[in-house]
């Protein structure tokens, strides 16, 4: 072979290196562009878009020597979370806290260390590393949504908000729309029975209809297992205390004043009123 043509072999086999080193550069481009546009094949949007649980709210200590179970776990029940003033209506304004109020009440939880929970805690209680608090909003109103709901999501904390379900969708009382969305950031939802009757005036099948329906046509609506209940006023006997449990709840709250404790009827859960002049640092201060 002479060297003119080894001169052509030796200047083809370069240019064959160059092409495929470009066409080789070309592919990993495109799949590098690929990897980073495609999303993983367990990856949904709706995966990414999950609402948040109550997990979500609660900042948990790595270390597990700083977790107990608590003895107790206060209970607020709030009512309405408004402005609101009128000299003929004294029973509405001691159920009313102004937003401002609620947003002290909370900033105050907050800086102290206290995590929201829920009611079933007395079911299954749970080691955390922090103090334990369970705000609970009784009938539903609108300003739960217009008011409470902003401000609990501003501090990263939960609510239970007890429904009277025949209420629902009634001028001043929340819509379900209102409410899917609630849940869906991190909001619990209980049984405030149907219409808010005194269930020791009923009779045994009216009793079971203001129980189970309203428990009934929630998880409907919401789609998850309602255990929770209040009852309306706090009014109660054996009867009611039975349907509830024939029903599957797991918790009701009272009007009892006071802090619930493990040792307590998860059926019979005492609380603390809140209103406007409420000073919930001497209520928590003085159970520590």
């Amino acid at each position: 072979m002479n060297s003119e043509i080894k001169d052509k072999i030796y200047k083809l086999a370069i240019f064959l290196i160059i092409i495929s080193a470009v066409f080789l550069s070309f592919r990993f481009a495109k799949n590098k562009k690929q990897d980073v546009a495609a999303p993983k094949s367990n990856e949904s949007i709706e995966n990414i878009q999950a609402a948040p649980t109550i997990s979500s709210f609660i900042s948990e200590s790595n270390d597990e020597s700083e977790k107990i179970i608590p003895s107790a776990a206060p209970i607020f029940m709030y009512h309405y979370i408004r402005k609101y003033s009128d000299l003929n209506d004294p029973i509405g304004e001691n159920l009313s806290v102004s937003p401002e109020k609620f947003e002290e009440h909370l900033a105050w939880l907050k800086g102290n260390n206290y995590q929201t929970i829920f009611p079933d805690f007395f079911k299954n209680p749970e080691a955390i590393s922090f103090r334990p608090i369970i705000l609970t909003f009784d009938d539903g109103y609108q300003d739960a949504y217009d008011a409470a709901f902003p401000i609990l999501r501003k501090y990263q904390m939960a609510g239970m908000f007890y429904l009277i379900v025949n209420k629902i969708g009634t001028p001043g009382y929340l819509t379900w729309d209102e409410i899917v969305e609630m849940q869906k950031a991190g909001m619990s939802f209980g049984s405030h029975t149907l219409t808010h009757p005194d269930l020791r005036k009923l009779s045994s099948v009216n009793l079971e209809k203001q129980i189970k329906e309203s428990k009934v046509v929630l998880e409907q609506k919401l789609g998850r297992a309602i255990t929770d209940f209040c009852y309306p006023s706090g009014k109660y006997d054996d009867a009611a205390l039975k349907e509830l449990q024939a029903d599957n709840y797991q918790t009701a709250v009272t009007t009892s004043s006071g802090i619930s404790s493990l040792k307590d009827n998860p059926f019979l859960l005492k609380r603390r009123r809140i209103t406007g002049s409420t000073k919930i640092k001497n209520i928590l201060i003085s159970n520590q």
